[in-house]
């Protein structure tokens, strides 16, 4: 009859717009699933291009550094070279308590860093001596070894170095060289130089132990 042809056509228009909704919810889906797939594919380029640019630049100060570790060497050995090839420091002690208690005088003189100056018999002028470094008698071994401590550098790149105290007994030489526990000399302070580099160089995968 007619109306029942009429509800086969009603419920098959409902079981149609029912269908059309989840066709159109699974479209919305796909859409949703294809903008996340494009967002990945650009994370992932950009990931690439943030890896390959990070990768140039490693590459670049690896070989930035390699330049400066060479220039920062040949400066620095020029820069020893220019100070001369044997340097000759002078360092003074106090008195001891012997010498005071004789009642004798400290009378050297001190004009600059470089200068020793002392009054010779009856002469009116005092006699001078020039030096790469003058330390007076109150320098600490800190600052000795300071102005030395560059020539263990100056081994590792390679140079022969040699460091020796030359005077008389009493004069002190031991205690530079040496020093006690309470003040290392250069001997202790320059194994100290040594392992600071070689350290410093493992890291940097210079040194390997």
């Amino acid at each position: 009859s007619a109306d029942a042809e009429l509800d086969d056509a009603t419920r098959r228009e409902e079981e149609l717009r029912a269908e059309a909704e989840g066709n159109a919810k699974d479209l919305e889906e796909l859409e949703h699933l294809r903008d996340l797939r494009a967002d990945v594919e650009r994370n992932d380029k950009l990931t690439a291009e943030i890896i390959r640019s990070q990768s140039e630049k490693i590459v670049d100060l690896d070989r930035k550094y390699v330049e400066e570790c060479t220039l920062r060497k040949r400066y620095f050995n020029q820069m020893e070279d220019i100070k001369g090839k044997i340097r000759v420091y002078c360092r003074t002690r106090p008195l001891t308590k012997k010498e005071t208690d004789e009642k004798q005088k400290f009378s050297l003189v001190f004009p600059d860093e470089f200068t020793l100056e002392h009054p010779w018999k009856e002469e009116k002028k005092n006699r001078s001596y020039a030096f790469d470094t003058v330390f007076g008698a109150n320098t600490a071994q800190e600052a000795v070894f300071e102005d030395t401590k560059y020539l263990v550098q100056s081994a590792f790149d390679g140079y022969n170095v040699c460091i020796f105290a030359y005077g008389q007994t009493g004069s002190g030489k031991t205690f530079t060289i040496y020093g006690n526990d309470g003040a290392p000399g250069l001997t202790p302070r320059a194994i100290g130089e040594v392992m600071r580099i070689v350290y410093a160089g493992s890291n940097k995968g210079k040194f390997r132990f």
